[in-house]
Protein backbone atom coordinates (compact mmCIF):
# COMPACT_ATOMS: atom_id res chain seq x y z
CA UNK A 1 0.00 0.00 0.00
CA UNK A 2 1.19 3.35 -0.93
CA UNK A 3 2.51 5.76 2.01
CA UNK A 4 0.59 9.30 2.23
CA UNK A 5 2.65 11.88 1.45
CA UNK A 6 3.87 13.91 4.31
CA UNK A 7 3.48 17.45 3.71
CA UNK A 8 6.25 20.19 4.75
CA UNK A 9 5.76 23.84 6.23
CA UNK A 10 6.12 25.08 2.49
CA UNK A 11 3.73 22.57 1.21
CA UNK A 12 1.41 23.79 3.59
CA UNK A 13 2.08 27.18 2.96
CA UNK A 14 1.70 26.52 -0.85
CA UNK A 15 -1.82 25.19 -0.32
CA UNK A 16 -3.12 27.75 1.90
CA UNK A 17 -1.81 30.80 -0.72
CA UNK A 18 -3.89 28.48 -3.31
CA UNK A 19 -7.22 28.87 -0.99
CA UNK A 20 -6.92 25.92 0.66
CA UNK A 21 -6.64 23.70 -2.32
CA UNK A 22 -4.16 20.59 -2.84
CA UNK A 23 -5.85 19.15 -6.20
CA UNK A 24 -5.77 20.90 -9.26
CA UNK A 25 -7.74 19.84 -12.59
CA UNK A 26 -4.97 19.00 -15.44
CA UNK A 27 -7.69 17.33 -17.62
CA UNK A 28 -10.88 18.68 -17.46
CA UNK A 29 -13.69 15.82 -18.57
CA UNK A 30 -13.27 16.42 -22.26
CA UNK A 31 -10.16 16.75 -22.41
CA UNK A 32 -9.49 12.90 -21.10
CA UNK A 33 -12.59 12.15 -23.41
CA UNK A 34 -11.13 13.48 -26.33
CA UNK A 35 -7.68 12.04 -25.73
CA UNK A 36 -9.69 8.57 -25.03
CA UNK A 37 -11.27 8.82 -28.41
CA UNK A 38 -8.04 9.83 -30.28
CA UNK A 39 -5.92 6.75 -28.67
CA UNK A 40 -9.54 3.83 -28.68
CA UNK A 41 -9.93 4.85 -32.38
CA UNK A 42 -6.48 5.19 -33.25
CA UNK A 43 -5.10 1.68 -32.05
CA UNK A 44 -8.68 0.27 -33.97
CA UNK A 45 -8.02 2.36 -37.18
CA UNK A 46 -4.51 0.28 -36.87
CA UNK A 47 -5.91 -3.42 -36.15
CA UNK A 48 -8.65 -3.01 -39.10
CA UNK A 49 -6.26 -1.14 -41.62
CA UNK A 50 -3.62 -4.08 -40.90
CA UNK A 51 -6.28 -6.91 -41.42
CA UNK A 52 -7.93 -4.75 -44.65
CA UNK A 53 -3.80 -4.44 -45.93
CA UNK A 54 -2.22 -8.04 -44.98
CA UNK A 55 -5.89 -9.92 -44.84
CA UNK A 56 -5.60 -10.71 -41.24
CA UNK A 57 -7.73 -13.86 -40.76
CA UNK A 58 -9.27 -12.10 -37.35
CA UNK A 59 -12.46 -10.99 -38.90
CA UNK A 60 -13.58 -10.64 -42.46
CA UNK A 61 -12.67 -7.66 -44.74
CA UNK A 62 -16.44 -6.38 -45.07
CA UNK A 63 -16.68 -6.24 -41.33
CA UNK A 64 -13.03 -4.64 -41.03
CA UNK A 65 -14.23 -2.05 -43.28
CA UNK A 66 -17.36 -1.22 -41.94
CA UNK A 67 -15.85 -0.82 -38.46
CA UNK A 68 -12.95 0.67 -40.21
CA UNK A 69 -15.02 3.82 -41.24
CA UNK A 70 -16.82 3.93 -38.36
CA UNK A 71 -13.47 4.72 -36.71
CA UNK A 72 -12.22 6.54 -38.91
CA UNK A 73 -15.50 9.29 -38.58
CA UNK A 74 -14.38 9.28 -34.63
CA UNK A 75 -10.72 9.52 -35.53
CA UNK A 76 -11.47 12.70 -37.21
CA UNK A 77 -14.38 14.12 -34.89
CA UNK A 78 -12.11 13.31 -32.11
CA UNK A 79 -9.06 15.51 -33.82
CA UNK A 80 -10.64 18.38 -35.73
CA UNK A 81 -13.66 18.74 -33.49
CA UNK A 82 -13.08 18.16 -29.65
CA UNK A 83 -9.22 18.29 -29.44
CA UNK A 84 -9.30 21.99 -30.96
CA UNK A 85 -12.16 22.62 -29.09
CA UNK A 86 -10.52 21.92 -25.94
CA UNK A 87 -7.11 23.74 -26.78
CA UNK A 88 -9.08 27.00 -28.11
CA UNK A 89 -10.89 27.07 -24.34
CA UNK A 90 -8.89 25.85 -21.91
CA UNK A 91 -8.77 27.62 -18.64
CA UNK A 92 -5.65 30.22 -18.48
CA UNK A 93 -4.26 31.33 -15.23
CA UNK A 94 -6.30 34.48 -14.18
CA UNK A 95 -5.00 38.17 -14.83
CA UNK A 96 -5.97 40.74 -13.17
CA UNK A 97 -4.84 43.42 -15.68
CA UNK A 98 -7.33 41.51 -18.39
CA UNK A 99 -10.07 42.24 -15.54
CA UNK A 100 -9.46 45.85 -15.27
CA UNK A 101 -9.14 46.34 -19.56
CA UNK A 102 -5.12 47.25 -19.66
CA UNK A 103 -4.70 43.82 -21.06
CA UNK A 104 -6.97 42.40 -24.40
CA UNK A 105 -8.37 39.42 -22.54
CA UNK A 106 -8.18 37.30 -26.10
CA UNK A 107 -4.50 38.15 -27.00
CA UNK A 108 -3.64 36.71 -23.12
CA UNK A 109 -5.17 33.87 -23.73
CA UNK A 110 -4.33 32.99 -27.07
CA UNK A 111 -0.58 33.92 -26.43
CA UNK A 112 -0.98 31.47 -23.37
CA UNK A 113 -2.36 28.57 -24.84
CA UNK A 114 0.39 28.76 -27.98
CA UNK A 115 3.24 28.79 -25.21
CA UNK A 116 1.35 25.78 -24.27
CA UNK A 117 1.25 24.08 -26.92
CA UNK A 118 3.63 25.58 -29.51
CA UNK A 119 7.81 24.31 -29.24
CA UNK A 120 9.60 27.45 -27.67
CA UNK A 121 13.36 28.20 -26.20
CA UNK A 122 12.66 27.07 -23.12
CA UNK A 123 11.27 23.45 -25.02
CA UNK A 124 14.64 23.00 -26.65
CA UNK A 125 16.52 23.82 -23.76
CA UNK A 126 14.28 21.21 -21.80
CA UNK A 127 15.15 18.70 -24.56
CA UNK A 128 18.78 19.03 -24.19
CA UNK A 129 18.76 18.62 -20.04
CA UNK A 130 16.58 15.65 -20.47
CA UNK A 131 19.18 14.29 -22.88
CA UNK A 132 22.36 14.92 -20.34
CA UNK A 133 19.64 13.22 -17.84
CA UNK A 134 19.74 10.29 -20.30
CA UNK A 135 23.47 9.62 -19.99
CA UNK A 136 23.28 10.24 -16.04
CA UNK A 137 24.27 14.09 -16.28
CA UNK A 138 22.31 16.43 -14.50
CA UNK A 139 18.51 16.28 -13.26
CA UNK A 140 15.22 15.45 -15.46
CA UNK A 141 13.84 19.32 -16.18
CA UNK A 142 10.66 20.01 -14.92
CA UNK A 143 7.91 20.09 -17.98
CA UNK A 144 4.87 21.30 -15.70
CA UNK A 145 4.19 25.02 -14.75
CA UNK A 146 1.80 25.99 -12.51
CA UNK A 147 1.01 29.58 -11.78
CA UNK A 148 -0.09 28.81 -7.85
CA UNK A 149 -1.28 32.33 -7.02
CA UNK A 150 -3.15 33.18 -10.50
CA UNK A 151 -4.52 29.50 -10.79
CA UNK A 152 -3.48 28.35 -14.20
CA UNK A 153 -1.18 25.97 -15.92
CA UNK A 154 2.09 27.98 -17.84
CA UNK A 155 2.86 24.43 -19.39
CA UNK A 156 1.77 20.71 -19.20
CA UNK A 157 3.38 19.23 -22.35
CA UNK A 158 6.59 17.11 -22.16
CA UNK A 159 8.78 19.08 -24.75
CA UNK A 160 8.94 16.33 -26.94
CA UNK A 161 5.31 15.86 -26.82
CA UNK A 162 5.22 19.37 -27.84
CA UNK A 163 7.59 18.70 -30.99
CA UNK A 164 5.68 15.97 -31.97
CA UNK A 165 2.25 17.25 -31.98
CA UNK A 166 3.39 19.28 -35.45
CA UNK A 167 4.11 16.20 -37.31
CA UNK A 168 0.98 14.66 -35.78
CA UNK A 169 -1.06 17.34 -36.75
CA UNK A 170 0.19 16.93 -40.47
CA UNK A 171 -0.48 13.16 -40.49
CA UNK A 172 -3.51 13.16 -38.78
CA UNK A 173 -4.28 15.57 -42.74
CA UNK A 174 -2.68 13.29 -44.45
CA UNK A 175 -3.75 9.93 -43.62
CA UNK A 176 -7.51 11.25 -43.68
CA UNK A 177 -7.36 12.72 -46.76
CA UNK A 178 -5.44 9.69 -48.59
CA UNK A 179 -8.12 7.45 -46.80
CA UNK A 180 -11.24 9.61 -48.45
CA UNK A 181 -9.66 8.76 -51.72
CA UNK A 182 -9.24 5.10 -50.75
CA UNK A 183 -12.39 4.86 -49.58
CA UNK A 184 -14.19 6.68 -52.80
CA UNK A 185 -12.50 8.18 -55.55
CA UNK A 186 -15.91 10.41 -56.26
CA UNK A 187 -16.43 11.50 -52.62
CA UNK A 188 -17.43 14.45 -52.26
CA UNK A 189 -19.01 17.01 -49.59
CA UNK A 190 -22.03 19.45 -49.86
CA UNK A 191 -21.41 19.72 -53.39
CA UNK A 192 -17.47 19.50 -53.25
CA UNK A 193 -15.49 17.50 -55.37
CA UNK A 194 -13.26 16.69 -52.27
CA UNK A 195 -12.01 13.42 -53.86
CA UNK A 196 -11.48 14.63 -57.17
CA UNK A 197 -9.50 17.62 -55.65
CA UNK A 198 -7.19 15.39 -54.08
CA UNK A 199 -7.03 13.24 -57.05
CA UNK A 200 -5.30 16.08 -58.95
CA UNK A 201 -3.36 16.98 -56.79
CA UNK A 202 -1.90 13.32 -56.27
CA UNK A 203 -2.00 14.01 -60.64
CA UNK A 204 0.71 16.45 -59.78
CA UNK A 205 2.82 14.87 -57.19
CA UNK A 206 2.65 11.03 -57.79
CA UNK A 207 4.83 11.16 -60.89
CA UNK A 208 7.49 13.23 -58.63
CA UNK A 209 8.12 9.70 -57.27
CA UNK A 210 7.49 7.88 -60.16
CA UNK A 211 4.64 6.22 -58.69
CA UNK A 212 0.56 6.30 -60.00
CA UNK A 213 -1.75 8.41 -57.54
CA UNK A 214 -3.43 5.75 -56.05
CA UNK A 215 -0.36 3.66 -55.29
CA UNK A 216 0.86 6.98 -53.82
CA UNK A 217 -2.18 7.58 -51.97
CA UNK A 218 -1.88 4.10 -50.73
CA UNK A 219 1.83 4.03 -49.60
CA UNK A 220 1.23 7.94 -48.10
CA UNK A 221 -1.56 6.26 -46.19
CA UNK A 222 0.66 3.20 -45.00
CA UNK A 223 3.60 5.71 -44.10
CA UNK A 224 1.41 7.17 -41.73
CA UNK A 225 0.05 4.47 -39.52
CA UNK A 226 3.57 3.29 -39.35
CA UNK A 227 4.38 6.89 -38.41
CA UNK A 228 1.70 6.83 -35.49
CA UNK A 229 3.16 3.73 -34.02
CA UNK A 230 6.54 5.11 -33.33
CA UNK A 231 4.65 8.18 -32.47
CA UNK A 232 2.70 6.08 -29.64
CA UNK A 233 6.33 4.23 -29.05
CA UNK A 234 8.16 7.62 -28.42
CA UNK A 235 5.19 9.03 -26.47
CA UNK A 236 4.04 6.04 -24.04
CA UNK A 237 7.44 3.44 -24.13
CA UNK A 238 10.24 6.35 -23.64
CA UNK A 239 9.33 10.11 -22.58
CA UNK A 240 6.98 8.36 -19.98
CA UNK A 241 8.06 4.86 -18.69
CA UNK A 242 8.71 6.50 -15.31
CA UNK A 243 6.95 5.54 -12.11
CA UNK A 244 7.30 9.44 -11.11
CA UNK A 245 5.18 10.64 -14.59
CA UNK A 246 2.65 7.50 -14.06
CA UNK A 247 0.72 10.20 -11.97
CA UNK A 248 -0.17 12.00 -15.73
CA UNK A 249 -1.34 8.89 -16.69
CA UNK A 250 -3.93 8.62 -13.58
CA UNK A 251 -4.56 11.88 -14.58
CA UNK A 252 -5.55 11.68 -18.28
CA UNK A 253 -7.40 8.29 -17.79
CA UNK A 254 -8.84 8.74 -14.08
CA UNK A 255 -9.43 11.24 -12.19
CA UNK A 256 -8.14 14.70 -14.10
CA UNK A 257 -6.63 15.88 -10.79
CA UNK A 258 -2.86 16.53 -10.06
CA UNK A 259 -1.52 17.24 -6.33
CA UNK A 260 -0.14 20.30 -6.00
CA UNK A 261 2.37 19.13 -3.50
CA UNK A 262 3.94 15.83 -5.72
CA UNK A 263 6.83 18.15 -7.25
CA UNK A 264 8.47 15.76 -9.44
CA UNK A 265 8.83 17.44 -13.12
CA UNK A 266 6.77 20.25 -11.38
CA UNK A 267 7.95 23.94 -11.26
CA UNK A 268 5.36 26.07 -9.40
CA UNK A 269 5.65 29.58 -9.64
CA UNK A 270 4.39 32.66 -8.08
CA UNK A 271 4.34 30.95 -4.47
CA UNK A 272 4.96 34.29 -2.75
CA UNK A 273 2.18 36.20 -0.71
CA UNK A 274 1.35 39.46 -1.02
CA UNK A 275 3.61 40.42 2.07
CA UNK A 276 6.36 38.48 1.11
CA UNK A 277 6.27 40.07 -2.41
Amino acid sequence: MRRRQRLTPEDKRIINLHDGERHIERYSFLERFAHFAHLLSLFVLLFTGFKIYLGWDFMSYHLALYVHMIFAIVFILANWVLIPYNIATTEVPHCEKCKSGEHNEFIHSAMNIAGRYLLGPQDFKNMYHIMLNFIGKGDYPAFTVYDVKNKGYIGKLHPVTKFLLVFEGMAVAVIVFTGIVIYNINWGFFGIPVSPILLAIGDFVAPLFGMGTIFFMRTLHLAMAYFFIIEVIIHVGIIEMDPKVWKYHKAIFIGGHEDICDHSYVKLINTETEAEA
